[in-house]
């Protein structure tokens, strides 16, 4: 086996996991397939960097002599352990990871240090729905083509190329008039990216009562 194919080989297997959950539920857009690569690669380097101070940690060795030594013969069944653990490893790294991207850890720390005003690559929908602010928590979506309002709590949000979708709970739909016509407990709502109108009714005074009023229903 060619060693330079076996090392990415070994590299890109817990990254390609960490990538692909950081994708899914982190990173908002669907990255193309270059960004993936290469944030599968920066992801398995640092799981095994990770494994590496683990190992170190408990005072065991880290891979085998062998391997610099004459890389031509390595036997790569030496290091079944490091590649067993690289594998949960990278999950587990993943998930601490979707926890610094949702409390933005990182770009708080930019901020505090005055490094960068910048949020990062994500759009305005993923930013501010994935944000634990108050204020984005209860929505009104306007219907503008059919004349209606969608009242209600973001529960699940996601996107894609061309459209945006929300799961609103503890719903109340109104007519273009502004009268009530139902309330369902949940409505699911899909509209194209360029066309959907989101209000945020936060006010400090008299939110909780609207709050309370909803969850009551």
């Amino acid at each position: 086996m060619d060693f330079a194919l076996a090392q990415l080989a070994l590299i890109f297997m817990p990254g390609i996991i960490w990538a692909n959950i950081d994708a899914k539920y982190g990173a908002g857009l669907k990255p193309q397939q270059t960004t993936l690569l290469i944030r599968a690669f920066m992801f398995g380097m640092a799981t095994y960097a990770t494994l590496f101070l683990i190992y170190t940690a408990f005072g065991k060795p880290f891979g085998y002599q062998d391997l610099a030594n004459n890389p031509e013969k390595v036997d790569f069944f030496q290091l079944k352990d490091e590649i067993a653990w690289s594998i949960p490893l990278a999950f587990v790294l993943s998930v601490i990871w979707l926890w610094i991207v949702k409390f933005r850890l990182l770009v708080k720390f930019l901020h505090k240090i005055g490094a960068t005003r910048r949020y990062g690559d994500e759009d305005v929908w993923s930013y501010t729905l994935n944000s634990d602010q108050a204020n984005v928590e209860y929505v009104h979506v306007r219907d503008l083509d059919n004349g209606f309002i969608f009242a209600g709590w973001v529960n699940t949000y996601s996107e894609t190329e061309d459209f945006r979708e929300l799961l609103l709970a503890g719903v109340i739909v109104y007519d273009e008039e502004g009268t009530e016509i139902s309330r369902p407990p949940f409505l699911y709502v899909s509209r194209p990216k360029n066309n959907i109108w989101l209000e945020f009714p936060y006010r400090e005074e008299g939110y909780s009562d609207v709050r309370e009023e909803n969850h009551n229903q």
